[in-house]
């Protein structure tokens, strides 16, 4: 039997700061799939659907596309909606499971607490999920040391799970991994979303991208919240 192999695509949604006018919440998006399951003919598919739209060699980012900034600033809003329902078609068809870890900043007081929140959420998930990682001969960690925080504390909550083979994948590249992309994604509907749950209020660029609020819950979030666990 060959080997199997769980794979968990790890992206961040915020500044790990405190305190911090700009950025009130920090998301740890953890991205889950099982290599036995063949995702190459759907990844093939949407490089293929990306190139009919005359995108080539710029890789999903899904705050900038949003906010019209970096690889997409040129872009026409209509453009722009099209990269990202293809993301979407290609979220909802692939498999793999996906977890949001969160902190409101507003409920911290410092640097330290929102690492050790978040570290909190994580021990919970790995817990939650270990004898299901033991079923694999190998869990690897994909992330690509953004933030030293995050780095370390996924080899402190990885690292430590009795029974568990982990590694960490090397040098990271975004642009490589559709399911980091998926990650990068999902980070940012959750945003989204929790400015909507809190009453923030969602920003003028998000308003035009993704409509009011019920069409957001409806057209985006409703379509992906069946991979969560």
């Amino acid at each position: 039997m060959p080997n199997r192999t769980l794979s968990i695509f790890v992206d961040e949604s915020g500044r790990f700061q405190h305190p911090d006018t700009v950025s009130r919440f920090y998301i740890l998006t953890l991205v889950l799939h099982d290599q036995s399951f063949d995702i190459s003919p759907l990844a093939d598919r949407l490089d293929r659907d990306l190139c009919s739209l005359g995108v080539v060699g710029q890789y999903f980012h899904a705050g900038p596309l949003i906010r019209q900034e970096k690889g997409f600033a040129l872009m026409t809003w209509e453009l722009r909606g099209k990269i990202f329902a293809r993301m979407m078609a290609f979220a909802r068809k692939a498999d793999f499971r996906y977890r949001c870890l969160s902190v409101d900043k507003r409920f911290v007081s410092s640097m330290r607490q929102i690492g050790e929140e978040l570290e909190s959420q994580l021990k919970s998930f790995a817990a939650e999920h270990v004898e299901g990682f033991k079923a694999f001969d190998e869990v690897k960690v994909y992330y690509d040391s953004g933030q030293a925080d995050i780095t370390n504390m996924l080899h402190r909550v990885f690292d430590n799970m009795t029974g568990v083979a982990v590694s960490f994948a090397q040098k990271v590249r975004p642009e490589r991994y559709k399911l980091f992309q998926i990650a990068d994604m999902i980070c940012t509907l959750r945003l989204v979303a929790l400015k909507i749950e809190t009453g923030t209020g969602m920003s003028r660029s998000e308003r035009i991208f993704f409509g009011g609020p019920r069409q957001f819950q409806r057209d985006y979030l409703k379509k992906i919240k069946s991979k969560e666990i």
